[in-house]
C-alpha cells in the first residue's frame, strides 16, 4: 500500500531537516555599523577603500566564515584592543574599485579626550591579494606561535587577521605599540 503524504506536512519536514544559511552579515560591514567619527575618517583618509564584506570572499570560504562566524563581517572587528576601558574598530579595507588588488588593516581608536579618531596601519598590500582574508577579535589570553616555540598571555583583545584555511595573524597591543604573532601557517 503506497502513503500519500500531503505536500505540505511534506515541505514542514523537509524545513525542519534544512538548517538554515546565517544572515548575511552584509549590514554589519557598512560603514554605517560603525561610529560616525570613524566613517569620517575612512572617507577622509581612505576614499577609494570600503571594508570587506563576505560577498568578497569566494564561495566556499564564504561558506566556512558564515558557518565558523555566522553574523559577524569579515572586514570589521570591534574590540578592546589598546585600552580595556576604550573600544577601537579594527577594519579590512579593500579597494572599492577592485576587492582583489590590495587590502590595508587598520585600527581606529577614540583618543582619551573623546573628540575623532586615530587612525593606524597595521598590515597592507597593494597587488593581488588572497579573497579569502577576514579579521576577528580574540578575547585575552595565551597564544603561540604556529610552531609552539612561543607563547605569550595577551591583556587585552587582539586582532586576527585569517587567510581562510592557510595562515593566521594575530595583532595585539603591548609595550605602547602593535606586535604581531603568526598563528598559524
Amino acid at each position: 500500500m503506497t502513503r500519500v503524504i500531503p505536500f505540505a506536512a511534506l515541505s514542514l519536514f523537509a524545513a525542519s531537516c534544512i538548517s538554515p544559511l546565517p544572515a548575511r552579515a552584509t549590514e554589519n560591514c557598512s560603514e554605517a555599523a560603525l561610529p560616525r567619527a570613524a566613517t569620517e575618517v575612512l572617507k577622509t583618509k581612505y576614499p577609494s577603500w570600503r571594508p570587506k564584506s563576505v560577498s568578497d570572499l569566494g564561495t566556499d570560504d564564504e561558506q566556512l566564515w558564515l558557518k565558523a562566524h555566522n553574523k559577524q563581517c569579515p572586514g570589521i572587528a570591534v574590540g578592546h584592543f589598546e585600552r580595556a576601558d576604550t573600544s577601537a574598530y579594527a577594519i579590512l579595507l579593500v579597494p572599492r574599485a577592485n576587492p582583489l588588488s590590495g587590502y590595508k588593516l587598520i585600527v581606529l581608536t577614540a583618543p582619551r579626550n573623546g573628540e575623532g579618531f586615530t587612525s593606524r596601519v597595521l598590515d597592507h598590500s597593494e597587488g593581488q591579494s588572497y579573497s579569502g582574508m577576514a579579521i576577528s577579535a580574540l578575547p585575552p589570553g595565551k597564544y603561540s606561535d604556529f610552531e609552539h616555540t612561543k607563547a605569550m598571555r595577551v591583556k587585552l583583545d587582539s586582532i586576527q587577521l585569517e587567510w581562510i584555511e592557510k595562515a593566521a595573524v594575530l595583532f595585539y597591543w603591548a609595550g605602547g605599540r602593535y606586535r604581531k604573532l603568526q598563528t598559524s601557517d
